[in-house]
């Protein structure tokens, strides 16, 4: 066991601190590649032979024998004094000892839920609070020992969640780091669901700001995030929704950034939010090009926000040629199409002379297709002007990307 805790905190560090926008270091956002994060309290040099079994350690907490089985504790050691009775004093090295136990003992699928039940007793639950304390973090990242770290907290006092947050938050970002690992993220976010009206949610909301951006381009640690916004109300997340205005134009053009933040902005409330759609719409011109940013912009589109959409709408007029012929391009304007923006779309195509050139192009044909589709349900009078203009031109629409435009305009004759 005490390999797993040989690198240094330090050396942990580093790939986070080091990382920057849009460089070419190949160093991942997540955690270290055992998820497991080293402990300085752990202390694995004391000369406390393990000796006895977790049935023992069970037995000592219920004050009786445990009727569990005997698959979890195949592994006693026959040297066992007769007399041996563990101490659960914190400074005593028989603490470490037990709380070793306890430790190894969640982390085992049966162990964890045979401690889950014992917390249902008021002395059980501070007895078992003692002695994993000072392995919390290691508690909470692990598969199965997080369900007992779920329960602990649910059934612990304002005192225990305070002493907990501490541990957490000092001297090290725990719940930055927890947030980046499967496991480690799903108590993090069931941490902000026991702390929704208390007032320590605001020191987790602290240290989940503090590193917004980070959290953000990390596949799992931006669902923490979400957690927040889910279950928090907009006071309580206002940090969280200042960073994502200091930081919406960095995050947007990066690949996991752009999904993390197209999710905030469908959960975002309070006045922050017309703050930040102002903020994209605002640069919907640059972002639809983009080949990230793209989605964000649709996003917002699709929030039909009749204020935002009209901003969108005209920052990206005289570009809706331009983009109808791009890969990214191409979704935004269809996107326009499909709402209250299809009439300055299909009259910038019409004074184009590179309708045609749309129509046949690999993702032009596409917009074109959607522009009669929808023309035809909804403004039958531009409908008319674009199928004239593009059937003046059918002999040289048979080909290639063509035929798709060609086969539409004969369907909905």
């Amino acid at each position: 066991m005490a390999s797993m805790y040989s690198s240094s905190l330090e050396a942990l560090q580093l790939p986070f601190e080091n990382l920057h926008l849009f460089d070419n270091s190949s160093l991942s956002l997540n955690a270290s590649s055992t998820g497991v994060f080293p402990d300085p309290q752990r202390n694995h040099g004391l000369g406390f032979s393990r000796v006895g079994s977790f049935r023992s350690c069970l037995d000592y907490f219920t004050g009786e024998s445990m009727n569990l089985g005997s698959s979890m504790f195949d592994d006693v050691n026959s040297n066992v004094s007769p007399g041996f009775q563990p101490t659960f004093s914190l400074d005593s090295e028989y603490s470490y000892g037990y709380s070793n136990w306890v430790i190894d003992m969640a982390k085992t699928e049966e162990g964890s839920k045979d401690l889950q039940k014992l917390l249902s007793n008021s002395t059980n639950n501070n007895m078992i609070f003692s002695s994993v304390f000072d392995f919390i973090v290691e508690l909470m990242i692990d598969q199965s020992g997080r369900y007992l770290f779920q329960k602990l907290i649910e059934s612990a006092d304002e005192t225990q969640l305070q002493m907990i947050l501490e541990k957490l938050l000092f001297p090290h970002n725990y719940i930055y780091y927890a947030s980046l690992l499967k496991y480690g993220s799903c108590s993090i976010k069931k941490l902000i669901t026991v702390l929704e009206k208390s007032p320590l949610i605001t020191c987790v909301i602290k240290a989940l700001s503090d590193k917004f951006e980070k959290l953000m381009m990390d596949p799992i640690g931006h669902y923490v995030i979400f957690e927040c916004l889910d279950v928090l109300d907009s006071q309580t997340n206002d940090p969280l929704n200042i960073q994502a205005m200091k930081h919406c134009l960095e995050l947007v053009r990066h690949e996991q950034g752009s999904v993390s933040m197209s999710g905030f902005v469908t959960r975002i409330k309070g006045p922050r939010r017309d703050q930040l759609l102002k903020l994209i719409s605002r640069n919907s011109a640059f972002l639809a090009q983009d080949p990230t940013g793209n989605y964000v912009v649709q996003c917002v589109i699709r929030l039909q926000n009749p204020a935002m959409n009209d901003q969108i709408f005209r920052n990206l007029e005289g570009y809706y040629v331009k983009l109808s012929t791009t890969k990214t391009g191409s979704y935004v304007v269809e996107h326009c199409l499909l709402s209250s923006g299809l009439d300055r779309v299909i009259n910038e195509l019409l004074r184009s002379d590179r309708l045609v050139s749309v129509a046949k192009d690999r993702y032009g044909n596409y917009v074109v297709q959607t522009a009669l589709k929808e023309s035809k349900k909804r403004e039958i009078s531009l409908h008319g002007s674009l199928v004239v203009k593009l059937e003046q031109h059918l002999k040289c629409l048979q080909h290639g990307y063509g035929i798709n435009v060609v086969s539409v305009l004969r369907c909905l004759q």
